[in-house]
């Protein structure tokens, strides 16, 4: 073979090396989150940048202060810059303040950043709290079963109340408190107004538990 015949078929082949090669390179990957800095109540929200779409999940594993590691969480990607928002707020019955890592792996690449979590002071009450009391609209809940729910949060630190003693037998839960439960169950006031109402009605001796 003449060299004239031989430079086409030489350029053919680097080029389809070149496509080889880059059909099997490692996508990039970049992660960040929406804030450096969350506060109970906050949804975590990550953005994830990659270069190519490769049919594969993220996979990530938050890492607190404490070195302590999620479960793998795997995510899909629709497209090079994808946001994807926590379903659920930060609790304090779920997350500690502190700083968090997150890890991340998609086709061979790894990518790392970290937030912190802050108690700014803000009572934020886990929806669960708010489930059940809704249920209850559809029965008679007892004092009880009112005073419960304000020992849990208490005892939990969603709610401070100084010198709080739950040694007494007496329960006493006024039947507006309650109309005002139904009213925060239905989002017709804040986690933050309802938490300290509690406390203010427990130190004035209005709600005894």
């Amino acid at each position: 073979m003449s060299w004239s015949r031989r430079i086409p078929v030489l350029v053919i082949v680097g080029i389809l090396s070149l496509g080889i090669q880059h059909s099997f390179a490692t996508p990039t990957l970049e992660i960040s989150t929406s804030k450096s800095v969350y506060e109970y109540g906050d949804f975590l929200s990550i953005n994830f940048n990659v270069s190519e779409l490769t049919g594969k999940d993220v996979i990530i594993h938050i890492v607190d202060s404490s070195n302590k590691t999620s479960a793998p969480i795997d995510l899909s990607l629709y497209n090079g810059n994808t946001t994807i928002t926590s379903p659920y707020a930060f609790y304090k019955t779920t997350f500690s303040p502190g700083t968090y890592h997150i890890d991340a792996e998609y086709s061979g690449s790894t990518a790392s950043t970290f937030f912190n979590l802050i108690d700014s002071g803000k009572i934020v009450i886990p929806i669960e709290f708010k489930t059940i009391v809704k249920t209850w609209q559809q029965g008679s809940p007892t004092d009880k079963d009112y005073a419960g729910i304000i020992r849990e949060l208490i005892n939990d630190n969603i709610i401070n109340v100084t010198n709080y003693n739950n040694q007494t037998n007496q329960v006493h839960i006024p039947q507006w408190f309650k109309n005002s439960a139904v009213w925060w169950s239905n989002d017709l006031t804040s986690d933050n107004e309802f938490g300290s109402s509690i406390q203010y009605l427990i130190q004035k001796g209005i709600l005894v538990i």
